[in-house]
C-alpha cells in the first residue's frame, strides 16, 4: 500500500540513507563555507538554504538552521573545482514554515564562480536587496518491502498534472535493500502531481509493460511544502508507458557566454517536436540540457543554436551559430556530448511572429509553449499553435486561481501565434497561463522576478 503526507519543510540532514538524485553528492567534494553577519532581524527564525550547480541547474544540497545569533557560519561539502553555483536562501520572516515572496520573507541569491580547489568561502551581510528565489519543495518517497526487486534497476519520475511537464526523475542502477528513500526537488505549492516508477523485473535495462516489469502510479497534491509519499510493494500494477531522457552535454561554449541558447528535439518521421529548452543566457562554458519524453525506435534531430548577434531570434549561420545532432535508441536513455565547433547547420528554427500564411506551415496539433524568458521582468512572450479554427481563451492566473489578465478571448484561425504579456503592475511571484481552444486545455507556470 502507499500513502501521501505533506510536511512543511521536512528538514533534510546532510547524510541520508540512499539519498539519490538531485540532492546527492560524493565525499570527494570540497567545503563551501558561508559566513553570515548582521542577521539580528531574524533571530529565532529558520534559515533555509540550497546550492544549485549552474552547469546542470540541479540542486546539489539544501539545509536548514535556526538563527540563534547575528553572526554564524554554515559549511556544506558540495563544491567541485572549477564549477559555478547559485546559493539561494531565505529567512522565514513570518514564521509560517513556508517560503513567501519578499518582503513577506527575506530572500537572497549569491553566486560562486569557478570554485577553488580545496574549498571556498562566501561572506554575506544582511541587507534588504531581496530576490524572489521561487523556492522549490522536495518530494521524499519512502519505499518499503521491495525485497522482490533487490538488485534490479528502479526508475522514477514526477510530472506536473496540469502542464504535463516533468519535474524530475531518478534512476537507481541496483536496488540495494528492501527499504530505502529517494528525493526529487521541484515541487510548488497547491499543485497536483503524478508519481510514476517501475522496477526492471526482467533486467533488460528498459521499461516493459507489467507484468514483465512492475510499475506503479501515485497521484498527490503538494499543499503544505515538502511532501512525503510512503510506498509499500504490492502487485497492483499500472502501465505507465515510460518515456526516456535525452541529456545533451554542451562543452567549451565560451564564445557564447551571455547569449540566448535554444534547443529542441524533433522526431524525424513526422517532424513532431517532442521538447525544447530555452536558456535566456548561457552562464558557464560547460552545461547540460535535459529533454524527457522520447520513445524507443525512432530517429530524432537535436537542433540548437546560440543567438550570436543578440537580436533575440534565430538567424541562419554564420549570423547565429547553429548545429544539428541525430540519435536513435532502443536501449533507453541517451547522452550526447557536443563540443563547440564552427561546423554550423541551418536548422531552420521556427521563429513565430503571428499566423502563418503558408499552407504547409499550418500546425498539426495544439501546442502551448513555455513562455520566454522565464523567469521574466516585466514582460515575456507566449507562443501557441492551433491546428484548426477555434474560439481561444488565453488567461493569466495567480497562485490562488484568480485571473489577473486576459490575453486572448476570441475566435482564431489555424496557425501559430505569439502573444506578449506585460506584468508591470503585478508583484513578483509564480503565475500560471492557461489556454482553452475547443476541447484542448493546458496550463503552464511562469515566474515574475522584479
Amino acid at each position: 500500500m502507499n500513502s501521501v503526507r505533506n510536511t512543511a519543510f521536512l528538514y533534510l540532514p546532510l547524510v541520508l540513507f540512499l539519498c539519490i538524485g538531485s540532492l546527492s553528492k560524493t565525499l570527494a567534494h570540497d567545503n563551501l563555507v558561508i559566513n553570515f553577519s548582521s542577521m539580528s532581524p531574524h533571530l529565532n527564525q529558520n534559515l533555509y538554504l540550497r546550492v544549485v550547480d549552474k552547469g546542470t541547474m540541479k540542486e546539489v544540497d539544501r539545509t536548514a538552521e535556526l538563527i540563534a545569533s547575528s553572526a554564524f557560519s554554515l559549511t556544506l561539502p558540495v563544491l567541485e573545482t572549477g564549477q559555478s553555483y547559485f546559493i539561494d536562501f531565505f529567512a522565514d520572516f513570518n514564521s509560517n514554515g513556508l517560503y513567501d515572496t519578499p518582503p513577506t520573507d527575506h530572500a537572497w541569491r549569491v553566486e560562486l564562480n569557478n570554485a577553488k580547489a580545496g574549498g571556498d568561502t562566501i561572506s554575506f551581510t544582511h541587507n534588504t536587496t531581496f530576490t524572489n528565489i521561487a523556492w522549490p519543495y522536495v518530494l521524499t518517497v519512502n519505499f518499503s518491502d521491495m525485497t522482490p526487486h533487490i538488485g534490479q534497476m528502479l526508475e522514477l519520475r514526477v510530472e506536473d498534472d496540469n502542464t504535463g511537464g516533468e519535474v524530475g526523475r531518478i534512476k537507481i542502477p541496483s536496488i540495494p535493500t528492501a527499504d530505502f528513500q529517494v528525493h526529487v526537488v521541484g515541487l510548488i505549492l497547491n499543485t497536483e502531481y503524478k508519481l510514476q516508477f517501475y522496477a526492471d523485473l526482467n533486467k533488460n535495462g528498459i521499461y516493459d509493460s507489467p507484468p514483465a516489469d512492475h510499475a506503479w502510479e501515485i497521484n498527490f497534491t503538494d499543499t503544505d511544502g515538502d511532501a512525503t509519499v510512503d510506498f509499500t510493494h504490492n502487485t497492483t500494477f499500472t502501465d505507465i508507458k515510460w518515456k526516456y531522457l535525452l541529456t545533451v552535454n554542451l562543452i567549451s561554449m565560451n564564445p557564447h557566454i551571455g547569449q540566448l541558447f535554444q534547443l529542441r528535439v524533433v522526431q524525424q518521421d513526422n517532424q513532431m517536436e517532442i521538447g525544447r529548452y530555452t536558456l535566456p543566457k548561457i552562464l558557464v562554458p560547460n552545461f547540460s540540457v535535459y529533454i524527457p519524453e522520447f520513445e524507443l525506435g525512432h530517429d530524432y534531430n537535436i537542433d540548437f543554436y546560440a543567438d550570436f548577434n543578440g537580436d533575440g531570434v534565430y538567424n541562419s549561420p554564420p549570423t547565429d551559430h547553429a548545429w544539428r545532432l541525430t540519435f536513435n535508441s532502443d536501449t533507453g536513455d541517451v547522452i550526447e556530448d557536443f563540443t563547440h565547433n564552427t561546423s554550423f547547420t541551418d536548422v531552420q528554427w521556427p521563429n513565430v511572429t503571428g499566423i502563418s500564411e503558408e499552407e504547409e506551415l499550418i500546425p498539426n496539433k495544439y501546442i502551448l509553449e513555455q513562455n520566454f524568458p522565464n523567469p521574466f521582468n516585466p514582460s515575456t512572450t507566449i507562443n501557441f499553435s492551433i491546428p484548426q479554427k477555434n474560439f481561444v481563451v488565453l488567461g493569466v492566473y495567480n497562485l490562488i486561481g484568480e485571473e489577473v489578465n486576459t490575453l486572448i478571448n476570441e475566435e482564431k484561425d489555424a496557425g501559430y501565434y505569439q502573444v506578449q504579456f506585460n506584468a508591470l503592475n503585478l508583484p513578483s511571484g509564480i503565475y500560471f497561463y492557461k489556454i482553452t481552444a475547443g476541447n484542448f486545455s493546458l496550463t503552464r507556470k511562469m515566474i515574475l522576478i522584479k
